[in-house]
């Protein structure tokens, strides 16, 4: 979270992680007892099986999804086990949600994405205690608002168990039918995600990270650590609705 053992920088981040926002250094602790230190850190707020949870970034594998993510970047994360694998054995990511070109407003109910994050979270400035206007952003859902597959929580043991905090991001792209029908709404279930993806390619297709295109909907190679912290209201227990027939759920 931070290097060395005094002037901390929480505003430019020299040398904190960009989501720290105050080191508390304990004094040298009294016989018999531990003083603990601690840091403020900026949680970020996603939603799992229709329920709202925070998380926090550590890691990205790639300098973009670094940026974005308030994450230091560690190009390694990109050789973990292994892209698309998901609740396959021997992997050890887990599947993301993220939306390229979902609504924007600050007070819209509906906005989420990466375009949201930038106009609306204040995604180009550094996040500091003393920046009210970011803080106030994020509090209101200025974040990317990405969905989540496996928890903890969920009621279902194979999906609860798989949990792991290594995330490998499926990138959407809402389509221009989408976008001019207002029906790039705010997703928050995995199902729905991929049962959309499945049954409307005419609304919901993949991106293409490097180029912008649209893809076929799935892994894009974009991997994330970001550890789930808990729930906001209540837990995450099961999907809002089945998979359909040739969705990407898990088994394939």
């Amino acid at each position: 979270m931070a290097v060395g053992d005094r002037d901390f920088d929480v505003h430019n981040h020299i040398n904190t992680s960009d989501r720290v926002l105050g080191v508390h250094i304990a004094p040298p602790s009294p016989p018999g007892k531990f003083l603990e230190s601690w840091v403020d850190m900026l949680f970020i707020k996603g939603f799992d099986a229709g329920e709202p949870i925070i998380y926090l970034s550590t890691d990205a594998g790639q300098p973009l999804t670094a940026v974005l993510e308030r994450a230091t970047y560690v190009p390694a994360l990109d050789r973990a086990a292994y892209n698309g694998g998901d609740d396959f054995l021997g992997s050890a990511r887990e599947r993301l949600f993220g939306f390229i070109n979902g609504q924007t407003g600050r007070r819209n109910r509906q906005s989420q994405g990466f375009q949201h994050l930038m106009l609306d979270g204040h995604g180009s400035e550094d996040a500091s205690a003393d920046n009210k206007a970011l803080i106030q952003s994020l509090r209101r859902g200025g974040d990317l608002l990405n969905v989540f597959g496996d928890f903890p929580t969920l009621r279902d043991p194979r999906h609860a168990n798989a949990y792991s905090p290594l995330w490998d991001a499926q990138l959407g792209l809402w389509t221009d039918k989408a976008v001019k029908g207002g029906l790039n709404k705010r997703q928050i279930d995995e199902n729905v995600v991929f049962n959309l993806a499945a049954t409307r390619p005419d609304l919901l297709t993949g991106v293409d990270p490097a180029t912008g295109e649209p893809a076929p909907y799935g892994s894009v190679g974009v991997d994330i650590n970001c550890a789930v912290i808990g729930f906001t209201a209540d837990p995450p227990t099961a999907n809002l609705e089945d998979p359909v027939p040739n969705s990407q759920f898990p088994p394939r």
